[in-house]
């Protein structure tokens, strides 16, 4: 004969026959938590997940390799070893510009990685010796963001930047619906001026591009004009002239000696987007201007969709 404990463990099952209506109560519970657990669960068509990587990118125009490296990468990399939780700072150089890769230790979590790339910010928005005429610093950690939805708007006859014009009237109305964290205009090209002189032009009137550089700089500045106290307001001064059209550059007037010369019968000014383009998206084979839809978290990508 085998002796038996004194003592025999909990057995679930004992206690849920003993207990019927309480059992009956919490297995209802469980199947109402379970049905509202899976009716209002976000739904992505990718899951999150954080990325530890920012881009911090710098442009200096004219600056040669060894200056960007000595005034600029340097300094800036000093600067982003004081990043906490820091794995490495890795970047690339050319002549004019650099792009500098900073990258978070795996063992950090979301709001830990969150709060380096703020550092990241503010360190490198700190440094006061960085070269004069250099563009940026400039910075990406957005890499996470993935697309619910890609709109494109095409249109014969009509030009990029008209399409940029309706895309961005559309985006105004996605942005309303519930859901939407971000809508992103994609493929736009900036639109610039051109002026395009002759080297033979230039020549015959003694006269380089850096005048008319000069000349079209002069008139395009914003200076503070003063204004006017009174005893009951105070009135802001305002100097018109500035460059607004095509037609007001065509009319800008140079000073050569004694003579003044109008740039229109010098040069060919025209409107159009920067060439080479930065990116171009095509749907159906026609160039397209897209707008590209982000949700937020915690919502069901069909029911955004929908909306």
């Amino acid at each position: 004969m085998m002796a038996s404990s004194s003592t025999d463990s909990f057995n679930i099952s004992t206690w849920a026959i003993r207990h019927p209506g309480l059992t009956r109560f919490l297995f209802a519970l469980t199947l109402i938590a379970g049905i509202f657990a899976v009716t209002h669960m976000g739904q992505k068509e990718d899951p999150d997940f954080t990325f530890r990587i920012m881009i911090v990118q710098a442009v200096w125009p004219g600056a040669s390799l060894q200056e960007m490296q000595d005034q600029v990468v340097d300094k800036i990399e000093r600067k982003l070893q004081e990043t906490p939780n820091l794995d490495f700072v890795r970047s690339f150089t050319r002549a004019g510009s650099t792009i500098i890769t900073v990258s978070i230790k795996g063992s950090a979590v979301g709001r830990e990685v969150a709060e380096a790339f703020y550092q990241v910010r503010k360190k490198v928005g700190d440094l006061t010796n960085l070269p004069d005429g250099l563009l940026g610093p400039y910075f990406n950690d957005e890499f996470g963001d993935t697309y619910i939805a890609l709109h494109a708007f095409t249109g014969q006859g009509f030009t990029l930047p008209e399409l940029e014009k309706f895309a961005k009237q559309a985006r105004d109305v996605v942005l309303r619906v519930p859901g939407i964290q971000k809508v992103q205009v994609l493929g736009a090209q900036d639109e610039k001026v051109f002026v395009d002189i002759s080297t033979r032009a230039l020549a015959e009137r003694n006269l380089t591009l850096l005048d008319i550089r000069n000349a079209l700089a002069a008139q395009s500045g914003v200076d503070a004009s003063g204004q006017v106290q009174t005893a009951e307001r105070s009135v802001r001064i305002a100097v018109d002239g500035g460059l607004q059209t095509v037609q007001d550059i065509e009319e800008l007037r140079l000073r050569l000696g004694g003579a003044v010369i109008r740039l229109g019968d010098l040069a060919t000014v025209t409107r159009g987007t920067i060439d080479p383009p930065d990116r171009k998206f095509h749907f159906n084979g026609k160039e397209a201007v897209v707008l590209g839809v982000v949700m937020a978290k915690g919502f069901n990508v069909t029911s955004v969709g929908d909306d």
